[in-house]
């Protein structure tokens, strides 16, 4: 179904190996110079779109989807898909949108996008990846500024300012922004008990904020033969928020609210090295990473009565103290035109230090796994082969074995071994002069977030957010299919179809533990029921990925992008033994973008729209759906200004999206023993939830400029 879309897409737009027509007041864009693996866009190309930064760049490269790569282990696969002047920047905690957006578009000669025998080899597992071919002197900087009145009419700034110049074969730039949002999210709920009768009504007042500053810098040059690259960064980000839950019954009479004061924030840094040098036919790469973070948050919550005396008090506060060393070296060398070889390994340290306090009417309670410390060391071993028998196909072998240690102590001690092999084999194949077609087996394994380990109270949501040490990764031999075509006029399409066979599927799991603050006349609460992170068998993923990017014949200087895509999961449920999708998973996300660019006026305008598909969480005793959307956008921007000055403005959220959230509780609710309260019994309790922003559209303006 969805090829036959793409197809009459193709079809309707008249760009099916047709070039289009230039209408008199667009500029005819520069046809995507090809070379079989290699895919390059000039500068020229994205002058109708008149660029500042090479992100506004990317984002007009047809066919091309940015992918920070965060679900990957190790540093290349976490590092996305992104090449400046054919080196991946030595960074995880910087987004690659910012580092894009730093690097002035009059500093970028071509954008090329690398496929099948040009990424073979690289540690990535991306089967496409995107270089950013820059000038090889220069010296300027962008400035941006701008506000978002919301609501509240409060302006909230938001900025940043960069240089990067080049002088001879030193490199530097420095940078620095800040941001801020203030949105009211107010809602309802409704509170029905299995049969659906109604039993309350709860009001949501949510005012909240966000403050964001960093600071950015790079330095590259030549040494010892070969030229070291180095970046740093730091940065600082705040979230407050006023959650209170007003309630009423079916007829309006007050009953008891629960109010909470929510603040959170995070200070961090990060360092990053990268050493190149050829050694006659053998080139060596070292990389090395290190961050360090620092979380912390508090939230006060308060029950109350109609006459608003205080019933109960609860107050949560969390520190996390976390880090991350990584070392990695690789060799390379092709030993002739068909055959390239690449071998190396990747050392790293990771950490994360919880201290929780939980006080309950000015008791402390205890959460299991609450204040625990991880550690874990982790090495990699990899080596992989590339043989092109012929100019058109390209044979990538890989193989790669990782082993790690995890350590916990604190409110669990124990020790963890764990090791993977990890083999990989791509053949891909050019035809047509710029279409490619690859086909790929390997084995992946998931990444171990380590805020998983560790357990939280949810006050709001009267739940615990559970921590496991038993959670262990994920693991999947995945077979995939990757189409890639590029078509005169400007047209791409890019469809991936994969099918994955899971192991230790990550998903939620019911935790019993010992109360050691039991009472002892209460026999209910000599135990804790919660959910947490872990492992419930086997199960499959099948997902189908579409990037179509076209111009459209009919509007003159028009562009029409979509990009999403589509999942089915399936696994064995813990509790119940049926089959059901995975937890976590939205079964799709699209976001079409309508764009038209009138550069003889310096002009532009574009709507785009997205919405992710429905996801649940299955929990011992409850299914909780959420969903949000559709998130609907207009901007308007023009360059008529003084020295080519941006002007855009944005109506965000045009069409007022939800976010909803439907919570159903099984069981029996009524005898206080939470043991007898799980998915098999019946439904007992649903919460359904509905937040709406409280202004629609919400307006953006920003002004941008170069120097």
């Amino acid at each position: 179904m969805l090829g036959r879309m793409m197809v009459s897409a193709l079809a309707l737009t008249g760009v099916a190996y047709a070039e289009a027509d230039t209408p008199p007041e667009t500029t005819a864009a520069t046809p995507a110079a090809t070379n079989g693996d290699r895919v390059g866009y000039d500068a020229a190309y994205f002058a109708q779109y008149n660029p500042s930064n090479a992100l506004d760049m990317v984002r007009q490269t047809p066919g091309f989807t940015l992918d920070g790569g965060d679900d990957r282990r190790g540093f290349s696969g976490a590092v996305g898909n992104l090449l400046i002047d054919g080196i991946r920047p030595s960074t995880k905690s910087q987004s690659l949108e910012g580092i894009l957006s730093r690097i002035p578009a009059n500093q970028v000669v071509r954008i090329e996008i690398l496929r099948g025998g040009e990424v073979a080899g690289d540690a990535s597992g991306q089967s496409t990846l995107l270089n950013i071919v820059r000038t090889a002197s220069a010296g300027s900087g962008l400035w941006e500024a701008g506000f978002e009145v919301t609501s509240r009419d409060v302006a909230a700034p938001r900025g940043e300012l960069s240089y990067s110049g080049r002088n001879g074969n030193v490199e530097f730039g420095i940078g620095g922004s800040i941001f801020s949002q203030y949105r009211d999210l107010p809602g309802w709920r409704r509170i029905t008990d299995g049969s659906g009768v109604h039993l309350e009504d709860i009001s949501t007042p949510s005012p909240r904020d966000f403050r964001e500053a960093g600071l950015t810098g790079n330095i590259a040059f030549p040494l010892a033969g070969g030229r070291l690259s180095a970046n740093g960064s730091l940065n600082a980000w705040r979230f407050h928020a006023d959650s209170d839950f007003i309630r009423t019954s079916p007829i309006a009479t007050p009953l008891s609210d629960l109010y909470t004061v929510f603040e959170e924030q995070q200070r961090g840094f990060e360092l990053g090295m990268n050493y190149d040098r050829d050694f006659g036919p053998w080139s060596l790469g070292l990389v090395t990473l290190i961050n360090r973070a620092r979380y912390e948050s508090e939230e006060d919550a308060e029950y109350a009565d109609d006459a608003m005396a205080t019933l109960a008090t609860a107050i949560q506060e969390v520190q996390q103290d976390s880090g991350e060393t990584i070392f990695r070296a690789t060799l390379a060398r092709a030993l002739n035109a068909q055959h390239r070889i690449e071998f190396g390994g990747e050392g790293a340290f990771n950490s994360l230090d919880q201290q929780l306090s939980y006080v309950e009417n000015g008791t402390p309670f205890v959460i299991p796994n609450s204040n625990i410390l991880v550690e874990e060391e982790r090495a990699e071993f990899f080596g992989s082969h590339t043989w092109r028998p012929a100019d058109n196909w390209t044979l990538e072998t890989r193989l790669a074995w990782e082993t790690s240690t995890l350590t916990f102590s604190g409110d669990t001690d124990q020790e963890v071994e764990l090791s993977f092999w990890k083999p990989s084999v791509q053949l891909s194949h050019t035809f047509g002069g710029n279409d490619q077609i690859r086909l790929r087996v390997y084995r992946d394994v998931g990444q171990l977030n380590f805020g998983d380990f560790s357990s939280a109270a949810a006050i709001a949501d009267s739940l615990i957010s559970g921590g496991n040490p038993d959670l262990r990764p994920q693991t999947a031999w995945i077979g995939e299919i990757g189409t890639d075509f590029r078509f005169p006029g400007g047209a791409a399409l890019s469809l991936t179809l994969s099918h994955q066979q899971l192991t230790d599927v990550a998903d939620l799991v019911p935790i019993v533990e010992p109360n050691p603050g039991q009472d002892p006349l209460d026999p209910n609460d000599d135990f804790f029921y919660y959910d947490a992170p872990g492992n419930i068998g086997d199960g499959e993923i099948t997902r189908l990925g579409v990037n179509f990017s076209t111009p459209i014949n009919f509007i003159p200087g028009g562009r029409l992008t979509l990009e999403g895509y589509l999942r089915d999961t399936e696994v064995t449920d813990p509790v119940t033994g049926n089959s059901r999708s995975i937890s976590f998973a939205p079964e799709s996300e699209f976001e079409i973008e309508f764009r038209q660019d009138i550069t003889g006026w310096k002009f532009a305008w574009g709507i785009s729209a997205s919405q992710q598909g429905e996801f649940q969480a299955y929990r011992f005793n409850e299914i909780d759906t959420n969903q949000e959307g559709p998130w609907v956008d207009l901007f308007i921007e023009t360059t008529a200004l003084p020295n080519d000055m941006k002007l855009r403005l944005w109506a965000a959220n045009l069409f007022d999206g939800e976010v909803r959230r439907d919570r159903r509780f099984f069981g029996d609710l009524t005898d206080g023993d939470p043991s007898n309260d799980d998915r098999n019994g019946p439904l007992a309790r649903r919460d359904l939830r509905e937040r709406q922003f409280a202004s629609a559209p919400w307006f953006i303006l920003e002004l941008s400029g170069s120097f």
